[in-house]
């Protein structure tokens, strides 16, 4: 009899693992140890308000995670309205900078603006402190940013986790209100018409119910005489019992699942208060949320759910709910409090109350915890049928949508021939390398010769061809047949070709992806050296020294620059000793992180040729990873063979590209587009004696100026392949 697939945990990404099992006919065995379902998303019915843990709300890039929630229930769509308390005034959210200056003291404003100047911005990028102190100055985060983040994780900035402020710091411009939303500043999102948020895993839950069992506590491990888990046993009901499986996916706690494996493992999580008022009024706001920033403040956030849903809701009434993770006495009293300090309510509107405490609400990222989780996650290598899913089992902060695009790609693994694969069975992470080809066979037989004799002991090549009319394709499939073709048939332009590639490697489990122009070879330790300066803190790319190919000791790039005056993109050439932080890499050949690509996107396919790397580069710093310089790695590169600059549609594409990339960073370059386009039409057909281009030039300023600028793909944007 084939043993099932077990489940610890009942909570979403639970349910939804079980739900996508069940789907592929594949059954489960859902151990729950409360006796009721869907953890941190569950609602409950309380004086005739459906009322939820806390504050939830749903929001997806992915279609498909859309379309199976709304299968689940029926879902309201939103647009966000949420409000911050600051020194006893009301603000919008996210909060701009001229807004928060209104409402500061004149000696509050010549502090920040000082000590903005006087920043130091060579501080490390350890701690939130440090994070926020290098970008707005030290007076700015005592001032706006301290105290809530604080109190959120009873943590001091100096022990709060870098990648903490990286999510969630939000500070925004005058003009950032009219630029496209992105994932921190949702502007849209979905809630369940009725049921509150728990509709959603009541939805998983009754089509898997009969594989969940309730009150079944997990108490240890079943282990063969090599060590390895063969099943779990448990306790339901005062009664134990074994159980043999042949996967066995975690959703619990970090720490709970090193426990049973008899490791420690250094991390905590931050408990939180559910505080529920019931309120005798038909509303108190017409918020979503509410965040209150003061030091004097105990909640953190507070939903009003008739705002969510007002779906036969009492006329009269309402029920509000506030996060609070402070310890303290008379949380109810002192909840009240703030909202009665806030204006908000009286205190005689109070009619009923209710609290709820969940002591593994939110991983605390305290400095040091991606160590610990990296090295629990080395251990769990040793036990290739034990798996985990879920933000408490991750110790990550994973959006609803996220754990189930996480569920449904898990599943569908498991639903292979081969056994489940979430880590490389190598000592070494898994390298794709993309090549993006455009005719010129000899140069791709060259490239991938050199790629022969990497000395990197898991790596996959795919070969993303333009539409080649030299055959290409055939060719490499006959002389390199281990390479993975993807045929575009037409030139769909660099950046849009490289996604191609991407995409697939990622869909196929990559945690590092080598993009690589053909006309290049490479190094054979180029790899080796890339993914170990890869683990160096918030790696993004890694951009290794390129030689020209024909004068094989002359660096022609490592990184790039924007030099203010006169102002250009200027190449590096400077090989430093150790590892460097560069502004920009140059796409020829660089090591992109998966994570990079998560955070900040794949390539901007509004960008034909030219300028899509720098645009890279600039989201993937923004999004607080670091661009670094590897000296040890080596490629080499002829420079051009594609792309003909002398050509008119070098011109035109030169001059759409860089208009297009300083209106996508406006923010960042608001003025030397200016500048830039005037010094480079100067040095080029005046200086160059290039006048005949100029036309071609100025036609590309004009598209650019004018073409519709596209959503940068995310990594789970589906895509097929040819």
């Amino acid at each position: 009899m084939r043993k099932p697939i077990v489940i610890l945990g009942a909570g979403i990404a639970g349910l939804s693992m079980s739900y996508f099992l069940a789907q592929r006919g594949i059954p489960s065995i859902v151990l729950e140890k409360n006796p009721y379902y869907g953890g941190l998303a569950r609602s409950f019915r309380w004086n005739d308000f459906w009322c939820d843990f806390a504050a939830h709300r749903f929001y997806a890039h992915d279609q498909e995670v859309l379309d199976c929630v709304r299968s689940l229930t029926p879902m309201i769509e939103h647009y966000r309205r949420s409000r911050i308390f600051f020194k006893q005034r009301w603000l919008r959210d996210p909060i701009d900078i001229i807004e928060l200056f209104s409402h500061l003291s004149m000696h509050e404003r010549w502090h920040i603006v000082q000590d903005y100047l006087r920043r130091d911005k060579t501080l490390p990028d350890h701690s939130f402190e440090q994070y926020v102190a290098k970008r707005y100055g030290h007076a700015l985060y005592d001032i706006f940013f301290r105290c809530y983040t604080e109190r959120l994780f009873s943590l001091s900035g100096q022990d709060i986790a870098v990648e903490w402020a990286i999510w969630k710091v939000r500070l925004s411009s005058p003009l950032d209100r009219l630029k496209n939303s992105t994932r921190t500043k949702f502007r849209r999102f979905y809630y369940p018409i009725s049921g509150g948020y728990g509709a959603i895993v009541n939805g998983l839950y009754q089509k898997i119910q009969d594989q969940v069992i309730l009150n079944a506590q997990v108490t240890s491990f079943i282990r063969d005489q090599n060590g390895q888990v063969q099943g779990i046993t448990y306790r339901h009901y005062n009664q134990e019992y074994e159980l043999y499986a042949q996967h066995i996916i975690s959703t619990l706690p970090l720490t709970v699942i090193a426990q049973l494996l008899g490791e420690e493992i250094k991390i905590n999580y931050q408990k939180v208060d559910a505080v529920y008022l019931l309120l005798n009024k038909p509303l108190m706001s017409n918020n979503h949320w509410l965040y209150f920033m003061d030091s004097s403040s105990t909640i953190n956030r507070l939903v009003e759910f008739k705002n969510m849903s007002n779906y036969q809701t009492p006329p009269h009434t309402t029920v509000v709910c506030a996060e609070v993770t402070i310890e303290a006495p008379n949380i109810i009293e002192r909840v009240v409090n703030d909202l009665v300090q806030s204006r908000l309510i009286q205190p005689h509107e109070v009619i009923d109350t209710h609290v709820i405490r969940e002591p593994f609400a939110y991983p605390r990222y305290s400095r040091g915890y991606i160590n610990e989780v990296q090295r629990f996650q080395q251990v769990l290598q040793h036990y290739p049928n034990i798996h985990i899913l879920g933000r408490s089992a991750q110790f990550t902060h994973y959006e609803v949508d996220d754990l189930l695009d996480q569920a449904y790609q898990m599943a569908q693994q498991i639903t292979t021939t081969q056994p489940i694969t979430i880590q490389s069975t190598n000592k070494e992470p898994p390298v794709w390398i993309v090549i993006l080809t455009l005719n010129n066979y000899h140069d791709t037989e060259e490239c991938l010769r050199s790629l022969q004799s990497l000395d990197y002991p898991s790596y996959n090549i795919i070969l993303v061809d333009n539409g080649s009319s030299d055959n290409t394709p055939d060719l490499v499939r006959k002389q390199f047949p281990n390479v993975k073709v993807i045929e575009n048939h037409y030139n769909l332009g660099v950046a849009a070709g490289y996604n191609v590639g991407i995409h697939y490697a990622l869909d196929n489990g990559a945690e590092y992806i080598f993009i690589l122009n053909n006309d290049t070879t490479v190094d054979p330790l180029i790899i080796t050296h890339l993914v170990q300066a890869a683990r160096e803190p918030n790696a993004g790319i890694l951009m290794p020294i390129v030689y020209y190919y024909h004068n094989p000791q002359q660096v022609w790039s490592a990184g790039a620059r924007y030099r203010a005056f006169p102002p250009a993109i200027v190449m590096e050439r400077k090989i430093y000793n150790t590892y460097h932080d560069l502004q920009f890499a140059i796409s020829c050949g660089f090591l992109i992180t998966r994570h990079a690509l998560e955070k900040a996107g794949l390539f901007d396919e509004s960008f034909r040729f030219l300028w899509d790397d720098l645009d890279f580069s600039q989201r993937v710093r923004r999004a607080g990873l670091r661009i670094l310089q590897v000296p040890q790695a080596k490629m080499w590169h002829k420079v051009s063979q594609t792309t003909n600059p002398a050509s008119e549609q070098f011109w035109r594409t030169h001059g759409e590209s860089s208009v297009i990339f300083f209106r996508r960073h406006r923010q960042s370059f608001p003025l030397p587009q200016i500048f830039y386009l005037g010094y480079f039409a100067l040095r080029e057909f005046i200086f160059k004696r290039r006048l005949k281009s100029l036309p071609s030039f100025l036609q590309g300023i004009r598209s650019g100026q004018t073409k519709q600028l596209v959503d940068v793909p995310l990594p789970k944007d589906r895509m097929s392949y040819p």
